[in-house]
């Protein structure tokens, strides 16, 4: 059986590992920094309406344009 061998060079390897640990101590970071909250304007109702509001148009924009999509894509067949 033959076997693919995987030569990396040293570079390679110390790239991912930086990239790794950067990766690492971001998402350590933000975790930590979502422990201490110094701003919450998500409990307004007006703002919780307002992206009740602006989830439903994304919605029906998304259906809008997947239904025109796949009509353009049957009319070939036609």
């Amino acid at each position: 059986m033959l076997q693919p061998t995987i030569r990396r060079g040293p570079q390679a390897v110390v790239a991912q590992c930086v990239t790794a640990l950067s990766v690492m101590a971001l998402s350590v970071l933000a975790w930590l920094r979502a422990e201490h909250v110094a701003d919450d304007r998500g409990s307004d109702s007006s703002e919780k309406a307002f992206m009740v509001i602006l989830a439903i148009a994304l919605g029906g924009a998304v259906s809008a344009a997947a239904i025109a999509f796949v009509a353009s894509k049957t009319s070939l067949f036609q």
